[in-house]
């Protein structure tokens, strides 16, 4: 699935124009990626959690030459799906 698909789902069933959907949802994506620059947690409920973490520096090596090369630490969003998405892997 992609936006457009949510776009026409929500606005079929919702009855709302799609332009209006569209607007909310992307306002409600830009609103996630300004909290997630400012490094906070994104909860929703049923759903999941974001929570952007750093990584630790790291070491890595240069496939042609061997040599080590070190890689600096970086942020990195991270997705913990709620219990909800448990019943994915029930047998129907």
């Amino acid at each position: 699935m992609v936006k457009k698909d949510f776009i026409e789902i929500i606005a079929r069933e919702t009855g709302l124009n799609k332009a209006i959907v569209r607007l909310v949802l992307d306002r409600f994506f830009l609103e996630m990626r300004n909290a997630l620059l400012r490094y906070e947690r994104i909860e929703l409920r049923n759903f999941g959690v974001f929570t952007p973490q750093k990584s630790g520096p790291k070491v890595g090596r240069n496939l042609k030459t061997g040599e080590q090369v070190p890689i600096p630490s970086q942020w990195k969003i991270r997705f913990k799906p709620s219990r909800y998405f448990s019943r994915l892997n029930e047998k129907e």
